[in-house]
């Protein structure tokens, strides 16, 4: 049984076309839906014939749209970009320019020099001292106090500021955090919120604040470039212009300044002089938001960009003896993350703590891979007298359903070769403390036979009875997280993938791609209960083996963004990792943390994605990036032109 794995592959990437086709004819047009009412899912689940025997298709690591012919490698053309400019395509949209954190100013600014935060990451894990001049933690760990470097002077391009003061730096934290600002709508408004309080500046140059639950990496994520961290922004800016300015106006202390901003299309930046950190090579940076890879490499092709983010497929045509990779060595996670799963029953942290959480609305239908726990449980569990709780019969469904992912194949096929295969999320494969015993085996007959071997009391939905699982079928979706640019991207092939090879073991599936904006109110509201593709917070290679993992698959995280699954193991789990007292402490907890995971099946991985960028060496000299958890380009003022 299933001997033509190709075939198999195919005929996910065709469904999830025909699907994406049934949903909102295109990726940007559910992008410019995005307010509509009623999500694209109860579009797939009225489109069950989008899996009936597709017709063939081309393979997915072939790309017509590249003109050069029997795989001849790509040469470095010369450049057509202005001379003492680099222009560099980026994966994404070039949103409206905005400065204002609780706004959701992009996560980006810090990485390309447009503003700061307090730490930063050396190549040796260890941290470096950015806005901060130091720190201090207490004894209990309850509090840290931080002293603000002085003399650092904020972008006057659109007028006098000042100096980075110890306001700038608590009024910026406390409008991006959701508990001081319930209105922020910032990357990390959530994360904020389950770590600290309100920061309060005691005098110019010192910040401090108590932790809500205390993490032992807050410096080396939480407030560093290489993380999740936010933007310092002028508070004297926001006083005297307003919060309309601010959102409309980058004001921060990088070492490049707006000279150019135009929505939905590129922005241009400009060098200062006397940088309290950086000198920057390169005097002129223009960045060009292409959404479209193939669009991306061809541009670097005809020297219309100089340096471009590729996917693996495409840079794997391009000769590196002409162009050159450069990197944050922050490969991409993809992973199935199985939301739905609310087994906490009261608030582990904020003002709420030990209340009863809201109804869980994912409980309302007894679907095939969430277990139902508390008072419900006794709805679903129609089988206990057997033994068999409905949280066991749905562990078991999550593992026939990551055993039926061929990861070695999504590698081969959509990445050329060029990434690697993810177990499960958020620890790579490849470290020396992997241990293969949590290797989900590609098994597609195993799955289908854990399946039937449940008594199925599940909603089958329009599940194929006629197919190999008869009256165990049931229908699923898996939705494209935003990584890599959604839907349109790579993360969109590989959700086609998943949805193909669950097809395969009978499970009636959809692959959606609405726009993120649409999907995450589901998560952050805790009501979705898709299965979906996405590295969720912590899925990058470049993250230490030690970091705490699992804070938003928490209740502590309520009011802001979510896995979608929520257990009270993790939240202790979470908790040890973030206060072990050192690495060793910490690691261990992590895994205990991973066999907990790969038991429960909560997060299989699929696939790592190298997220690397690619210059022609006609134009580029060199362009270093530092090592990051959560960026995929930084560090530009070290970007040298020939």
């Amino acid at each position: 049984m299933f001997k033509d794995k190709n075939w198999k592959l195919l005929t996910g990437l065709l469904v999830g076309g025909l699907m994406l086709v049934a949903i909102a004819c295109s990726s940007d047009d559910a992008d410019d839906s995005s307010s509509a009412s009623a999500p694209a899912p109860t579009a797939a689940a009225a489109a069950p014939a989008a899996t009936a025997a597709p017709a063939p298709t081309k393979a997915p690591a072939k790309d017509d749209d590249h003109d050069h012919e029997d795989g001849e490698m790509i040469h470095a053309p010369d450049p057509t970009t202005p001379a003492g400019v680099a222009v560099i395509a980026t994966n994404g949209v070039i949103n409206d320019e905005n400065g204002l954190n609780s706004a959701q100013s992009g996560d980006n600014l810090k990485n390309v020099g447009l503003t700061e935060t307090l730490f930063a990451r050396a190549e040796d894990d260890s941290t470096v001292m950015w806005l901060a001049e130091s720190f201090e933690i207490s004894d209990d760990l309850s509090s840290a106090t931080v002293k603000i470097k002085s003399g650092v002077s904020w972008q006057d391009h659109h007028g006098d500021f000042g100096n980075v003061t110890a306001e700038d730096v608590a009024w910026s934290m406390n409008n991006a955090n959701s508990a001081t600002n319930p209105e922020s709508i910032h990357g990390q408004a959530g994360d904020f919120a389950g770590l600290w309080g309100e920061w309060t500046a005691v005098d110019d140059s010192t910040v401090t604040f108590e932790f809500t639950n205390y993490d032992s990496t807050w410096k080396d994520d939480y407030a560093n470039a290489s993380g999740q961290a936010f933007s310092v922004f002028s508070k004297k800016a926001y006083d005297e212009k307003g919060e309309d300015f601010v959102r409309d106006n980058i004001i921060g202390s990088g070492v490049y300044q707006v000279d150019e901003w135009i929505s939905g299309e590129s922005y241009t930046m400009k060098a200062r002089p006397n940088h309290h950190m950086f000198s920057a090579k390169t005097d002129t940076i223009k960045i060009v938001g292409v959404k479209e890879p193939t669009t991306r490499a061809a541009l670097l092709r005809t020297g219309e960009v100089d340096m471009a983010h590729l996917e693996p497929k495409d840079a794997a045509k391009f000769d590196m003896d002409e162009f050159t990779q450069t990197s944050t060595s922050a490969a991409v996670q993809l992973g199935v993350f199985f939301s739905g799963n609310l087994w906490e029953d009261t608030y582990a942290g904020g003002e709420l703590k030990g209340q009863p959480l809201p109804t869980k609305a994912t409980f309302v239908h007894d679907l095939a891979w969430i277990g139902t726990t508390g008072e419900r449980a006794s709805n679903h569990d129609k089988n206990a007298d057997d033994g068999v709780s409905d949280a066991d019969q749905a562990k078991a469904v999550r593992r026939a359903m990551a055993m039926a992912i061929d990861r070695d194949l999504v590698n081969e096929q959509l990445l050329s070769g060029l990434g690697s295969p993810v177990h499960v999320e958020y620890f790579s494969a490849s470290h020396p403390n992997w241990d293969s015993k949590y290797e989900y085996p590609y098994d597609p007959d195993a799955a289908i036979a854990l399946i039937k071997a449940q008594d199925a009391d599940w909603v089958t939905g329009s599940g194929d009875k006629s197919g190999v699982l008869g009256d165990h079928a049931f229908e699923a979706s898996v939705y494209a997280g935003p990584e890599l640019g959604g839907g349109a991207s790579i993360t969109g092939e590989v959700a086609d993938a998943v949805a193909g090879f669950w097809s395969d073991i009978g499970i009636s599936t959809f692959s959606l791609k609405f726009s993120y904006q649409t999907f995450r109110p589901t998560v952050v509201g805790r009501s979705n209960t898709h299965p979906w593709i996405t590295s969720c917070d912590k899925g990058r290679e470049s993250n230490p083996w030690h970091f705490p993992k699992g804070l938003v698959q928490t209740s502590l995280t309520r009011g802001g963004f979510s896995c979608g699954f929520e257990s009270p193991v993790i939240l202790d789990l979470y908790n040890k990792m973030a206060k072990a007292p050192d690495s060793a402490s910490a690691t261990d907890a992590a895994n205990e943390y991973l066999a907990y995971v790969y038991d429960q099946s909560l997060q299989p991985g699929v696939v790592a994605v190298p997220d690397a960028y690619y210059f022609n060496n006609k134009k580029i000299k060199s362009a270093k990036m530092d090592k990051a958890a959560a960026a995929s380009i930084n560090s530009l003022w070290n970007l040298e032109l020939q």
